[in-house]
C-alpha cells in the first residue's frame, strides 16, 4: 500500500510541474526572463496566495535553467511579508525545492530616524538575520516592504563580517568573541533564557542566537572551542552535543563604546545650538554610562555613513513588483512624509540627519530598478488595464477564489467542495499535523478520495484512464485563502475556507514550554538594602554576601542582616534555609525586628492563633464541598472531538495540559473548583469553551460570568462564533438586553432551552433560576464584589466551578499554591505572538502623533487610557488636533449603556481608529487589529493594572506597541519608578505569574485576607504567613507534624563557593539557596550535574559543600542536633537519643572500638579517615549505617537516589 501511495503522490508533483512548464502564459513568461528582458509585465495575480505560488514558480523556472544562484525579490507596498513567507515555504515545498528555508524577510523600520525611539527588537533581528543571509548569498527569494528598498544600509562588508560559524576544535579567543557579540547587540545576562542573551563564566560562554533552535554553551579550552551543546534556557541543562553553530547579530548596526564618546564630542562641536541642548544632553549621559539612547540607531551615520542598499546585496536578481502602477505615488508620498517629520523633528529640538543620509530618493530608486530585470504584476485583468493599447497584450494568469461563502455550517457540505472532479489537482492546507490528520480522517469517512503529503498509510486511487481522478492532497503549512488556477485545472483550499474564524491568522511556530516555578523564594534577584525574614529572629534587612575568618582559620561564606538599634546577623550559607524575603501585604516598608527579644516569638504565636480560625473556615467550606457529591460527566462524546476540531489552532502544550486536568475534574463525583491561570491571550477561553461543551453533551447548562457587559457581548460573539455548526442555545444576560430578552433569556434558563448564558452579576440574581446547572465559568474574579464573591463562594458548593484570570489575586494564588484549591498555568504563547514593546517616556504630543499615525498607516486601531472623566474630552479634543484623520470614540463609566455599547461597537467593528477609554477596557475588549496602547499618568497605575491593559494590544501576530507617558521622571515616586522598571523588565509573554507577586510586593493585598489578616502579612511576610497557614491546616487536617531539626555542622572546613568559579552574587545566592533545600541525595546529584555543566568542574569548595549537604541529609532521621570536630575526634548530638536500640549502638561500637555513647546522647569516636575528603565520605557513610540500624522505615525517601552522591561514593 506504501508503495502504492507514494507512486501515486510522486504522479501528483509530477503532474503539476508538467502543467506549468505546458501552460502558454507561463511559458511566455519564462522565455521573456531567459530573453532578460528588462521589463515583463503579468496581470491578473491578485490573491496573497497566487502570489507566493507564482514566485515558488519562478524559482523552480530559474532553478531547472541553471541560474540556482539568482535570487527572486518581492517588493511590495502592503503585503504582510510574514504569511506570505510562509506561503511561499509552503509552495517551495509542493513544487519539491531543495531549501524552502532560504526566504529571507526585509521589512521596513516601523519608526521613523526622526522621533527618536529604537524600532522594534524583532524587526531589527529579522532584518539582521536577513542582510546576513542576502551578504553570504544564501537566499533564493527575497520578500521586501517597498519603503525598505529605499533604505540605505552599512557596507556590504560589515554586513558579510557580522555573522560567526563555530565549531568544535576552531581558534577562537572568548575574549574576541564577547566583543563581538556586545558589538552585535547581544546584552549580557545570567542566566540566558531568551534569544539575544549571553554570559560569558571562566571557560563557558552561553548564548541564544535567535537563528538557532536554543541557546549554546561553548566551551573553551584556552583560546580554542572544545565542545557545543545546545542547552534548555528553563532548566539551564545541557540537551545535546552540536558538531557546529552560528551566532547571527541583533541587528544590522553596530555600536562600541569609544563611538559613542565620538557622538558626544562631533554633537558638542557641530549642534551647540541651545535648541538642542536636551537632545545632546542625552547622547552625553549615554557616552557616560556606555548605554545608548533611545534611536541610537539612526545616529550612526554620524560617524559610519550607511554607504550601501539593497541593490548592492542583490546585483543580478529579478525583481518583482507587486501592484506595480502604484508604487512610484506610494514612495513618494513616504519620501514627502519623512522630508515633514525630519523638519518637524528639527523644529523640535532633536538632533536628527537628513533623509538623503537613511534614504534613496525616488529617482535615485527609480534609476537602480531600471538597471535591473522587473516583472511587474497588475491586479486588474488585462482587458480593463489595456483597454486602449490592445494590440500587445501581456500574458494574464487567471486566478479564481475557491470559496465565496463560509461552509462553517456543516461538514457535510465538504465532500461536494472538496472531492476533486477528473483530470483536476486539488489540495487543502490544514496549519498542523494533528488538524491534518483530522481532516483526512473526516473526508474518508465521507469518501472523499484523499491522501496526506508527503506521506501517509492511507491508500489512494491511482490515476485511470484519460481523464485521471486525483485524490486530494491535504498539506500542513499556513495559506490565508485559497485559489484556482482553470487554466492548470488546479485549486487549492486553505482551512480559513472551511472554518471560517474571524481571528486573522499567525502562522504556526515552535512554542517553548515554561514550567510554572515558584517565584517568592528566588533569590536570583536579591539586592542589598532588600528586607528577609529569619524564621527565628524576625525581619532585617539584607546588607550582602560576606566572608568572615572563622576562629580555626578557615573562610565561610555569610548573608549579614541588619537588624534594630544597627546590631547584625551573620547567617552560614548553609543555613538559607531559614530566611525568606519579605513580602508585605500593604506594600510598605517594615520596622526591623531586634535581635534577641521576645517580640518577634509574640508576633509568631498572636498571627499563628488568628491563622486557626481563618484556616477553620477554609478547610470546613473546601470540606463541604469534597463531602458533597457532584455530577460526574461522562467521557468525551464524538461531538466533542468535532467540536474540538474546528479550532483553527494547534493547541499549545500548557492549554492541552490544563483542558485535560479539567476534564478529569469534571468527570469526578465532585464538585470542580479549579483555577485556570494564563496571560491575556493566551488561549483560556478556547479551553472554557471545551469545557463548556463538555457540559452541554452531558445535558447540563453552562453559566459564564464575567465583570463587565463589554466583556460579556466579547464572550457572546466568541461563543456564538465558536459553537455556530452545533444545535446548542446560547443567550446573553446583561444591562445591554432589553426586558423582552431578558424575559426571553430567563424563561429558556428555567425550561433547558437555553444551555449556555453570559452574563454579568445579573446572573446572580433572585429571578434567574436553571433547569439544571452544570458548570460555572467566572472570568477574572477578582473583579466582582464583596457580596458576589459571597454567592460565588456557596454557588462552588453544589456545581462545578472554573475560574478564569491573568493575575491572580494574591488569596486565589496563596490558596492554589496550598493545595485548598486546584491550579493550571498556560505559560505558553500561542505561535508566533510577540513581546509587546513598552516605551515609557515622558508626555509628548509629538510622541502621540507619531504613535497614532504609525498604527493608522498600517489599518491598525489605537487604544488611548486617559483614566480621568473629568478631563477625558480634553485629551479627545487634542488627539484630534494632531491627528486630524483619526476617527475618535470616547469611552467612560458615566455614559449611558447604549451609548458605551455604540461607542465600543463601532470600535470593535473598526468604525472608530481610536478609542479615548478609561480603565472600563482592562476587563477584557478583544480587538486583534488594535495594536498600539498609549496609557497616559502610567505612574498612578498598580503594576497588575498596566499589565493587563498592555495586554489589550498584541493579540494578533503584529508587532505592538505599549506608551507609557509619564511626567518629568524627577516627579516620580520610588514606588511608581520601580512599578515602571517591573513592567520594562517583565515585557516577555508570560509573565503575569511574576508580576502579581511584585504586585503584591508594591502595591498589596489589601483587605483580601481582612485588615486582622493582613496585619499579620505585614508583620511576618507573605512567604512565612503562607508556610505557617499551611502548617495550621495540616495540623487541622490531623496531620501528624514533628519538628524538623536540622543539624549545625562544624567540621573547622572552609564554606563557600568561590567568586572565581561564580562571579555574580546572585547567582551565588541563588545556588546556596538551592543547595539548602536540597533534601535528598537525588536532589545534590541534579544540582551537581547542574553546576558542572553551567559553570565547569567543581572546585574542592563546592566538592566540600555538595559532601556537607549528604552529610546533612544522612543527619536528617536521625534527628541530629548537631555534628561538630574536636582535634581528630568526631561528635555527634542526637536529640532524641532514646530511639537508637542498644543492639544497633552495640553495633557502632563494633565497627567503630574508640567511640563512646555519653548520657547526653553524644557520640564520640575516631574515623579512619586519610584526608579531608575521605573524612567527609566516611562520617556520611556511617550516618547512613546508624540510619538502617536505627530507622529502618523512617527516612527512606531521604535515601532515595542517594547511589548518585559524589565520585567515590558508595552504591547503596
Amino acid at each position: 500500500m506504501n508503495a502504492h501511495m507514494s507512486r501515486s503522490q510522486g504522479n501528483v508533483q509530477e503532474e503539476l510541474r508538467r502543467r506549468l512548464w505546458a501552460d502558454p502564459a507561463l511559458r511566455a513568461l519564462r522565455e521573456g526572463i531567459a530573453r532578460r528582458e528588462p521589463v515583463l509585465t503579468v496581470s491578473g495575480v491578485h490573491a496573497s496566495g497566487a502570489k507566493a505560488f507564482l514566485l515558488a514558480v519562478l524559482r523552480g523556472f530559474l532553478d531547472a535553467s541553471g541560474e540556482k544562484a539568482r535570487p527572486v525579490v518581492f517588493v511590495s507596498p502592503e503585503e504582510d511579508l510574514q504569511a506570505l513567507g510562509e506561503e511561499v515555504r509552503l509552495f517551495l515545498s509542493l513544487l519539491g525545492e531543495e531549501d524552502p528555508a532560504a526566504v529571507a524577510l526585509i521589512p521596513a523600520f516601523d519608526v521613523s530616524p526622526f522621533e527618536g525611539l529604537s524600532p522594534h527588537p524583532a524587526i531589527l533581528q529579522q532584518r539582521a538575520h536577513a542582510l546576513t543571509m542576502l551578504a553570504r548569498g544564501e537566499a533564493t527569494i527575497v520578500l521586501v516592504d517597498a519603503k525598505a528598498l529605499l533604505g540605505r544600509l552599512p557596507p556590504v562588508a560589515d554586513l558579510r563580517r557580522s555573522d560567526w560559524r563555530l565549531a568544535p576544535g576552531e581558534e577562537l579567543a572568548p575574549e574576541t568573541l564577547v566583543s563581538a557579540l556586545l558589538a552585535a547587540g547581544y546584552v549580557r545576562e545570567d542566566p540566558v533564557r531568551e534569544p539575544g542573551q549571553f554570559s560569558w563564566r571562566g571557560g563557558l560562554l552561553d548564548v541564544y542566537s535567535p537563528s538557532e533552535p536554543a541557546p549554546v554553551r561553548i566551551e573553551f579550552f584556552g583560546d580554542e572551542i572544545a565542545s557545543l551543546r545546545a542547552f534548555d534556557p528553563d532548566s539551564q541543562r545541557s540537551t545535546a552535543p552540536l558538531d557546529r553553530t552560528r551566532i547571527t547579530p541583533l541587528r544590522e548596526f553596530t555600536l562600541s563604546r569609544e563611538e559613542l564618546s565620538q557622538w558626544s564630542e562631533r554633537l558638542a562641536r557641530e549642534w551647540a545650538d541651545p535648541a538642542f541642548a536636551h537632545d545632546r544632553k542625552r547622547v552625553q549621559i549615554a557616552a557616560h554610562t556606555g548605554d545608548p539612547p533611545p534611536g541610537w540607531e539612526f545616529l550612526t551615520p554620524l560617524t559610519r555613513p550607511l554607504t550601501s542598499t539593497l541593490f548592492d546585496l542583490l546585483p543580478s536578481s529579478l525583481f518583482l513588483i507587486d501592484d506595480a502602477a502604484r508604487l512610484p505615488a506610494d514612495l513618494d508620498q513616504f519620501w514627502q512624509t519623512m522630508r515633514e517629520r525630519y523638519t518637524a523633528a528639527r523644529e523640535n529640538g532633536r538632533i536628527v540627519l537628513s533623509p538623503e543620509h537613511y534614504f534613496l530618493t525616488p529617482e535615485e530608486l527609480t534609476a537602480r530598478l531600471t538597471e535591473r530585470q522587473r516583472l511587474e504584476l497588475h491586479p486588474l485583468g488585462r482587458s480593463l488595464l489595456f483597454a486602449e493599447a490592445q494590440e500587445r497584450l501581456p500574458p494574464e494568469i487567471e486566478v479564481r477564489a475557491v470559496s465565496q461563502r463560509g461552509v462553517r455550517a456543516s461538514a457535510s457540505d465538504w465532500p461536494k467542495l472538496l472531492t476533486p472532479p477528473p483530470g483536476a489537482l486539488t489540495f487543502l492546507v490544514a496549519r498542523s499535523k494533528p488538524l491534518a490528520e483530522h481532516f483526512l480522517k473526516l473526508l474518508a469517512e465521507r469518501d472523499v478520495p484523499v491522501d496526506l503529503f508527503p506521506s501517509t498509510s492511507v491508500s489512494t486511487i491511482p490515476p485511470r484512464g484519460d481523464a485521471p481522478r486525483w485524490p486530494l492532497i491535504i498539506l500542513t503549512g499556513h495559506l490565508r485563502s485559497g485559489f484556482s488556477l482553470p487554466a492548470l485545472n488546479f485549486s487549492i483550499f486553505s482551512q480559513h475556507d472551511l472554518l471560517r474564524e474571524e481571528l486573522e491568522p499567525t502562522p504556526p511556530s515552535p512554542s517553548r514550554e515554561r514550567p510554572a516555578a515558584p517565584f517568592l523564594s528566588d533569590f536570583k534577584d536579591l539586592k542589598p538594602g532588600d528586607y528577609l525574614v529569619h524564621v527565628d529572629h524576625g525581619i532585617g534587612q539584607f546588607e550582602g554576601l560576606v566572608q568572615l575568618t572563622m576562629p580555626d582559620g578557615t573562610p565561610h561564606d555569610f548573608l549579614l542582616l541588619r537588624y534594630a538599634d544597627d546590631a547584625r546577623l551573620y547567617v552560614p550559607v548553609e543555613r538559607m534555609d531559614l530566611v525568606q524575603k519579605y513580602v508585605a501585604a500593604d506594600g510598605g516598608s517594615p520596622r526591623l525586628d531586634r535581635l534577641g527579644g521576645t517580640t518577634w516569638l509574640r508576633t509568631k504565636a498572636r498571627a499563628v492563633r488568628a491563622m486557626r480560625d481563618l484556616a477553620e473556615e477554609l478547610l470546613k467550606l473546601y470540606a463541604e464541598r469534597k463531602l458533597i457529591p457532584g455530577h460526574a460527566f461522562s467521557p468525551d462524546t464524538p461531538w466533542q472531538a468535532e467540536f474540538e476540531a474546528g479550532f483553527e489552532y494547534e493547541l499549545t502544550p500548557d492549554q492541552a495540559r490544563a483542558l485535560e486536568e479539567i476534564k478529569r475534574d469534571m468527570e469526578r463525583p465532585v464538585p470542580m473548583d479549579r483555577l485556570l491561570c494564563g496571560d491575556v491571550g493566551f488561549g483560556k477561553t478556547e479551553v472554557a469553551m471545551r469545557a463548556a461543551f463538555k457540559a452541554v453533551m452531558d445535558g447540563k447548562q453552562v453559566a459564564v460570568l464575567a465583570p463587565t457587559t463589554v466583556l460579556v457581548e466579547q464572550h457572546y460573539r466568541t461563543f456564538t462564533r465558536r459553537f455556530a455548526p452545533f444545535p446548542i442555545t446560547i443567550a446573553q444576560l446583561s444591562r445591554f438586553c432589553s426586558r423582552a430578552e431578558i424575559a426571553r433569556t430567563l424563561r429558556g434558563l428555567e425550561e433547558g432551552t437555553v444551555d449556555i448564558v453570559i452574563g454579568t452579576h445579573r446572573l446572580l440574581g433572585r429571578d434567574v433560576r436553571f433547569r439544571d446547572l452544570g458548570l460555572v465559568i467566572i472570568d477574572e474574579e477578582q473583579r466582582f464584589g464583596v457580596r458576589h464573591k459571597e454567592q460565588l463562594k456557596h454557588l462552588r458548593r453544589r456545581v462545578d466551578v472554573l475560574t478564569l484570570t491573568a493575575t491572580p489575586i494574591p488569596r486565589t494564588l496563596y490558596m492554589a499554591l496550598t493545595g485548598l484549591r486546584d491550579l493550571s498555568v498556560i505559560q505558553t504563547p500561542p505561535p508566533d505572538r510577540l513581546a509587546v514593546q513598552t516605551l515609557i517616556v515622558p508626555f509628548s504630543p509629538a510622541i502621540i502623533r507619531s504613535a497614532i499615525e504609525r498604527e493608522l498607516e498600517r489599518g491598525g486601531q489605537v487604544f488611548f487610557v486617559h483614566n480621568d472623566i473629568e478631563t477625558i474630552h480634553e485629551i479627545a479634543h487634542l488627539i484630534r488636533q494632531l491627528v486630524p484623520r483619526a476617527r475618535i470614540g470616547v469611552a467612560h463609566g458615566r455614559l449611558s449603556e447604549r451609548e458605551l455599547e455604540r461607542t465600543v461597537r463601532r470600535f470593535v467593528h473598526q468604525e472608530l481608529d481610536v478609542l479615548v477609554t478609561t480603565t472600563i477596557i482592562e476587563n477584557g475588549i478583544d480587538i486583534p487589529q488594535a495594536n498600539t496602547i498609549v496609557i497616559n499618568r502610567a505612574d498612578r497605575f498598580g503594576l497588575a493594572d498596566l499589565y493587563q491593559l498592555r495586554g489589550r494590544v498584541g493579540r494578533s501576530n503584529r508587532l505592538a506597541y505599549a506608551y507609557l507617558l509619564i511626567p518629568p521622571e524627577s516627579t516620580l515616586s520610588a514606588v511608581a519608578h520601580r512599578r515602571l522598571a517591573a513592567l520594562k523588565e517583565f515585557s516577555d509573554l508570560g509573565s503575569g505569574f511574576r508580576l502579581a507577586a511584585l504586585d503584591l510586593e508594591l502595591r498589596g493585598a489589601g483587605n483580601l485576607l481582612g485588615p486582622e489578616q493582613s496585619g499579620h502579612i505585614n508583620a511576618l511576610g507573605f512567604e512565612l504567613y503562607c508556610q505557617l497557614l499551611e502548617r495550621t491546616i495540616r495540623e487541622l487536617r490531623g496531620e501528624a507534624i514533628e519538628e524538623e531539626i536540622i543539624p549545625q555542622i562544624n567540621l573547622r572546613l572552609p564554606i563557600r563557593i568561590p567568586e572565581s568559579y561564580i562571579a555574580d552574587m546572585s547567582q551565588r545566592l541563588h545556588v546556596y539557596k538551592r543547595l539548602a533545600a536540597a533534601r535528598t541525595d537525588a536532589k545534590l546529584a541534579e544540582l551537581r550535574e547542574e553546576l558542572t555543566d553551567r559553570y565547569g568542574p567543581l572546585p574542592p569548595e563546592v566538592e566540600r559543600l555538595l559532601l556537607l549537604g549528604a552529610i546533612r541529609n544522612a543527619a536528617l532521621p536521625l534527628r541530629v542536633r548537631a555534628i561538630e570536630r574536636e582535634g581528630t575526634r568526631l561528635l555527634i548530638r542526637f536529640a532524641d537519643p532514646d530511639r537508637l536500640r542498644p543492639e544497633q549502638r552495640s553495633a557502632f561500637l563494633a565497627a567503630h572500638p574508640s567511640a563512646e555513647f555519653a548520657p547526653d546522647g553524644t557520640l564520640r569516636y575516631d574515623p579512619p579517615a586519610s584526608d579531608e575528603r575521605t573524612l567527609l565520605l566516611q562520617l556520611r557513610d556511617d550516618l547512613l549505617r546508624l540510619q538502617d540500624a536505627a530507622y529502618n522505615s523512617a527516612g527512606q525517601s531521604q535515601r532515595d537516589g542517594s547511589a548518585e552522591m559524589s565520585k567515590g561514593g558508595r552504591r547503596r
